[in-house]
């Protein structure tokens, strides 16, 4: 039968001790992971609703896409307390977010009263801001934000 040292016992807690440190999530992981699972929740609502490829399909799915928007990122992000060291990215979200409800609800109107030349220039806007919340999503590693 092995003896069991001293010096073995001092390994094994180390060993131990490191992996679960390895285990705990920072602040930082946290909040990334509160991230990714708002953008999943606002994809699978999104399919559910189905995306608009017309400006009929906008004028019949924008609100429901808008409170969707609203129940899954816009207040969830608000309430999401960020890490101090994520503060302005953090800010860059929520301030983009609110820009990007209000882009999605102009454009349900522009479409629902027919105004094409308003509804093209809107969603160039709301792809110019997708892609800046998916460079901030991206920079912070929130992978299902990002995409």
């Amino acid at each position: 039968m092995p003896s069991i040292t001293r010096s073995s016992v001092v390994v094994l807690a180390l060993a131990v001790l490191l992996a679960g440190c390895g285990s705990k999530k920072t602040a930082k992981d946290r909040y990334v992971a509160s991230l990714n699972a708002m953008c999943e929740n606002f994809a699978a609502r999104e399919q559910k609703i189905g995306s608009p490829s017309s400006q009929s399909d906008v004028a019949a799915r924008g609100d429901r896409i808008v409170i969707a928007f609203e129940e899954t990122i816009l207040r969830p992000l608000q309430a999401l307390p960020a890490p101090p060291e994520l503060r302005l990215p953090a800010q860059r979200l929520r301030t983009l977010a609110v820009q990007q409800r209000d882009v999605l609800r102009d454009l349900t109107t522009a479409a629902k009263a027919g105004d094409l030349q308003h509804l093209q220039l809107l969603a160039d806007r709301n792809r110019t801001l997708n892609a800046q919340l998916g460079q901030v999503a991206g920079d912070l590693k929130a992978d299902s934000c990002a995409s």
